[in-house]
């Protein structure tokens, strides 16, 4: 992605100094020389993986940035969202980014099976799923979605990622979710499944707003402190 000018090394580096979370030796790594260990999300990195994959999802060519709901308005228009025009770290402009350099490369099935679980995975930011990509979450969850189909991820294991990354990237709206499935349906968090936690019904904008209606009438919200991401770098 260095290479192909998806990431500036020194902006990218200077995102998270500025913020006060500079790089570690072990992200700087896999930033510089890549490596081959199992990709593993935390709360400690979650911040540096979310910006990667943003950077991975924007640059990689694939039908669903050429062909999809992104190219509504024509090319012309490309640059006009959060996940185009938000990204300012690269080496190049965005819309010169824009689905530019084959870095994953999937087969026809492998592609099937990214297009069915980015068709129903949503995020609380807004109503789309991740086959429109229009902001940061939705293109870096593109990314690590493209990345696993290329492994032989199935869609099971896809759609159970998702419901993981999202904890982690948007953690407020998660524990609201798991408080309306232990006080409504008795049900933990982690046996909630996966398909149904991350599709329109609950985690899409309009599908978190109805929960977070029925926990304040219930007097069940929960307060914690804001940890997530916000839609820019």
């Amino acid at each position: 992605m260095l290479q192909a000018g998806a990431i500036d090394d020194g902006q990218f580096v200077e995102v998270y100094e500025s913020s006060g979370r500079p790089l570690s030796d072990e992200q700087l790594g896999i930033l510089r020389q890549g490596s081959l260990a199992p990709i593993v999300i935390n709360q400690q990195n979650a911040y540096f993986m979310l910006n990667f994959f943003w950077a991975l999802g924007l640059v990689n060519q694939n039908p669903i940035l050429e062909q999809g709901q992104m190219m509504a308005g024509g090319q012309q228009e490309v640059g006009n969202f959060a996940s185009t025009g938000g990204w300012t770290i690269g080496a190049k402009a965005a819309t010169e980014l824009y689905s530019s350099v084959e870095i994953v490369k999937l087969t026809p099935e492998q592609q099937a099976r990214l297009e069915e679980v980015a068709n129903n995975v949503y995020r609380p930011c807004c109503g789309n799923p991740t086959s429109f990509p229009d902001c940061n979450h939705g293109m870096a969850l593109l990314g690590l979605l493209e990345l696993m189909a290329s492994q032989g991820a199935t869609v099971d294991q896809m759609f159970t990622a998702a419901k993981q990354v999202n904890a982690f990237w948007f953690p407020d709206q998660t524990l609201e979710l798991a408080t309306y499935f232990k006080a409504v349906e008795g049900k933990d968090f982690k046996a909630v499944d996966a398909r149904r936690i991350v599709g329109k019904e609950f985690m899409s904008g309009s599908g978190f707003n109805q929960v977070h209606q029925t926990l304040a009438a219930k007097g069940l919200l929960p307060q914690a402190p804001s940890s997530g991401q916000s839609c820019g770098v």
